[in-house]
């Protein structure tokens, strides 16, 4: 990268003027962000008798490490106004986050330490960004790595900047997946994950699925300024479990109103899950599942999952019952896909089905997932009435070690 000029060499290079005089010295780059394309050099700010002034880029004529040389007279110089979409690469993007986006692992923050530049379409341009990282080596010695990386590949975080009127737009991180962003909101300082987290608010869906992966701590810090009623629709929006894993997490005198916000059912099946406990099966369960009743044939189970506005995100298993609601087996969704259509649910299902009571804990219901090799596990009353099932993904997010997630950051840095 012999043709890129980076920004630590143009800090407090001269600018000159006229007959060569110095106008002053470099202190910043002023960039108008593009969406998704390399950010435009807009101009420079040159310290110019102890003040700031802003250089326009088209009057910019020569511009390397050694000199600039600008058409512009004294005369002409201006204070820097801030216009939407700009930022200061110095003041703004240095040591400052960025979402790398295509990081070889997982999505991550990383800081920018130096920006590169070239010219081209007319326009200087930043299009790598080095993100050098120290490693440690058993604690003997630190090292630091240059790597550079492709501007496109990383999303600035610039909620710090108000006076911009930049906000991080949904579609930039919404490729992302809601595991990998929980990650991020993990990682980030609270004013960088209020950003984010007011970016999801476009997407009440995608921001549901968002919170379900945050840590408890984190999932107050994303509600803790959020109205009742916004808080409320949110709710409404999330699987009944975690849910309830939110409603909890609200400070005692704030449950009952918002609970009062969430539309019905959602507000009924919240209800009856506050009656576990939350370490158990039943505090565990999810209600909302796919249930079959005896005597429905396989053409018309496919329709009816059809005509469904939505269908659970892990649909693995689909439970097949009486009228009553008591549990008559199960089957997977393979299975009834691949069936003659004229089969009839129950005749397909596996009767032998392994249920745990709405009272077992977190070790027996885990324990039973990994003999079996089981996706999910119905939960039943004493009478076998289906109450719902634990999926095996929340199993996991309970029992997996803190550190086990970003494990392969945590060694790679």
């Amino acid at each position: 990268m012999d043709d890129v000029l980076w920004l630590s060499a143009l800090r407090r290079v001269p600018v000159l003027i006229a007959g060569d005089e110095e106008l002053g010295r470099v202190d910043d780059v002023v960039l108008r962000l593009v969406e998704a394309s390399y950010p435009v050099v807009a101009g420079l700010l040159v310290h110019v008798d102890d003040q700031p002034m802003f250089v326009p880029a088209d009057r910019i004529d020569e511009l390397s490490s050694e000199r600039i040389v600008a058409r512009i007279d004294r005369a002409a110089l201006g204070r820097f106004e801030r216009r939407t979409q700009e930022v200061l690469a110095v003041r703004d993007l240095l040591e400052h986050h960025l979402i790398w986006a295509k990081s070889k692992l997982r999505p991550r923050l990383v800081k920018a330490r130096d920006l590169g530049m070239i010219s081209f379409g007319g326009a200087w341009r930043v299009i790598a960004v080095d993100v050098a990282q120290v490693h440690s080596r058993r604690r003997l010695r630190q090292r630091r790595e240059a790597r550079v990386v492709d501007w496109r590949d990383l999303v600035p975080l610039v909620g710090h900047v108000p006076s911009a009127r930049i906000r991080l737009e949904l579609r930039s991180i919404r490729r992302l997946h809601p595991a990998e962003l929980a990650d991020l909101l993990e990682q980030a300082s609270e004013s960088e994950g209020r950003e984010i987290m007011e970016a999801l608010q476009a997407d009440p869906a995608f921001e549901a699925d968002v919170v379900e992966e945050l840590t408890p701590q984190r999932r107050r810090d994303a509600i803790r300024e959020r109205s009742d009623a916004e808080v409320g629709e949110l709710l409404g929006t999330m699987e009944p479990d975690d849910a309830v894993d939110l409603l909890l997490a609200l400070d005692q005198e704030r449950r009952e109103s918002v609970l009062a916000l969430v539309p019905e059912p959602q507000q009924a099946t919240i209800k009856r899950l506050l009656a576990y406990n939350p370490a158990s099966a039943g505090g565990l369960m999810t209600t909302d599942i796919v249930t079959l009743v005896v005597g429905t044939t396989v053409a018309d189970a496919c329709g009816e999952l059809r005509l469904r506005a939505s269908l659970p995100q892990n649909v693995w298993v689909l439970f097949v019952v009486d009228a009553e609601g008591h549990l008559v087996g199960q089957l997977s969704l393979v299975g009834l896909v691949r069936a003659e259509p004229s089969e009839r649910v129950e005749a397909l299902a596996d009767t032998e089905v392994r249920s745990v009571h709405p009272d077992a804990d977190l070790a027996e219901v885990a324990v039973l997932m990994a003999d079996l090799n089981l996706a999910a596990v119905p939960v039943v009353d004493d009478d076998g009435v289906l109450l719902g099932a634990v999926t095996v993904d929340d199993v996991l997010a309970r029992t997996i070690q803190p550190g086990w997630r970003r494990r392969a950051e945590a060694l790679d840095a």
